[in-house]
């Protein structure tokens, strides 16, 4: 659920505070202070600060919940490293400010209004009604379910690792996965291979996509599942969000199967069990997951497209995943067929979609379609001897914060990083409360009516 809230006259004095703005700087102050951490000598394997840019890139990444990298993880980064790399990606994945609020829980602090709305701009809530007795489900959940996916990745990696790096090794995939950051720490068996080497590993397949598609629900879902229980008793929200993501992965996995059955460098060579295992990871994971078990420099036009697809619908909104939001895309096919058929009303589950949702939804997709657009331009201005394919693939990537690479992010010049980081940013804080932060205050009171005009179109 997109968020409708914006401030009057009265707040206009106080622009500077608004939750909005907030927001954004929370963001921004977050992903500098990652930076700063990330280039000191101890937090590289080497022992000596990583480029600017490099450590930029890659706290934005994190902090965004996206995944793209420019360097390798497992090969680049120390212990302490990693460690920060996992502290960005919980506090991208809650929102700073869902972080903050642990502090209010453990200091018994009141939270107090302007704390309660900016937790409801955080989360793309639109009532602050609950919001407290929400975060509190939101961090007890968080904490159950990265507990139960390290707990299981634990006991699939100590053979490999060992009893304590294994456990390193769970908790920090268990973060990525839920907090569908797409970070990995597997590049001791091939550089910047992903999941690659677990496609026919059914306890990591099934782990890291359940950890990710709860993840990537919505906390408002977690509710009100916890609540109500039954699907008829749900609100349409949570309605429109299961059923919109059991037609993006029933389907889709098996056009994805279907189109790819024959790729001899993705699931060619699998049996049917390991194929249809992961022709359902990159259906799902996509959608801001952002890890991987085939190669996705490999797969056909049509799995790419599909991919882009999925990308750009993203997760539930008040998730930890990106796009456009799943529901969005929803009321837009929705609305497209309501206007084929001819009818005045958009109704769903025996409700009525109002207009301004409507026309809200539309404006979300096409901001985000004009930043992967403007992305996509300025990349290939700036590096024209990249593949313009696989470029639209990775602005995509970047502006839905899902992080799957088709692996031209490592040869990015400085100027092309900035342009990905830049969509990473938007991408995470919301094309919509950037928009607000940056223009609040401003006179956009429609001081003239002029007269309707119908106008040709189609």
């Amino acid at each position: 659920m997109q968020s409708a809230m914006t401030d009057g006259k009265d707040s206009a004095p106080r622009k500077s505070t608004s939750p909005a703005r907030i927001m954004v700087l929370g963001f921004l102050a977050v992903i500098l202070i990652g930076t700063a951490l990330l280039q000191l000598p101890v937090s590289s394997r080497g022992g000596t600060s990583v480029p600017f840019m490099t450590a930029l890139f890659t706290s934005t990444s994190a902090v965004c919940v996206t995944g793209l990298t420019v360097v390798d993880t497992a090969l680049t980064w120390s212990v302490f490293g990693r460690v920060v790399i996992l502290f960005l990606m919980q506090i991208g994945g809650l929102g700073f400010m869902s972080v903050t609020t642990v502090f209010f829980f453990v200091m018994s602090r009141k939270i107090g209004l302007s704390q309660r709305l900016l937790l409801v701009r955080s989360l793309n809530l639109n009532d602050i009604q609950g919001i407290v007795k929400l975060i509190r489900l939101v961090l007890l959940g968080t904490l159950l379910f990265e507990g139960i996916g390290a707990a299981v990745l634990w006991i699939r990696f100590m053979p490999e690792y060992g009893a304590l790096k294994g456990l390193g090794m769970g908790i920090f995939h268990s973060v990525s996965a839920f907090c569908n950051a797409g970070f990995d720490l597997k590049g001791g068996i091939e550089p910047f291979s992903s999941l690659t080497g677990y496609s026919g590993d059914p306890v990591i397949i099934v782990t890291v996509i359940m950890l990710s598609f709860i993840g990537g629900l919505g906390f408002f879902v977690w509710q009100d599942i916890w609540r109500n229980r039954r699907f008829k008793d749900l609100h349409l929200h949570s309605k429109l969000v299961l059923a919109i993501s059991f037609w993006l992965i029933v389907p889709v996995c098996v056009l994805f199967y279907l189109a790819e059955r024959t790729n001899p460098g993705t699931i060619g060579g699998m049996s049917f069990p390991e194929a249809m295992m992961a022709s359902l990871f990159q259906t799902v994971m996509p959608r801001s997951g952002g890890f991987s078990v085939v190669t996705q420099a490999s797969l056909t036009g049509v799995s790419a497209m599909i991919s882009i697809a999925l990308m750009l619908i993203g997760g539930s909104a008040g998730s930890t995943a990106g796009g456009i939001k799943n529901v969005t895309a929803g009321i837009l096919f929705l609305s497209a067929i309501r206007f084929v058929r001819g009818r005045k009303r958009l109704s769903v589950f025996k409700r009525t979609i109002p207009e301004p949702q409507i026309a809200s939804a539309l404006s979300i997709t096409v901001m985000v379609f004009a930043a992967c657009f403007a992305g996509s331009a300025a990349i290939a201005l700036i590096q024209p001897e990249l593949p313009f394919s696989r470029v639209v693939f990775e602005t995509v990537s970047a502006v839905a914060t899902c992080g799957l690479s088709q692996g031209i992010t490592p040869s990015l010049v400085p100027a092309s990083q900035f342009v990905i980081i830049t969509l990473m940013f938007l991408g995470r804080v919301g094309i919509i409360t950037f928009g607000i932060a940056a223009f609040l205050g401003r006179d956009t009171s429609e001081k003239t009516k002029h007269p309707d005009t119908w106008v040709m179109m189609g």
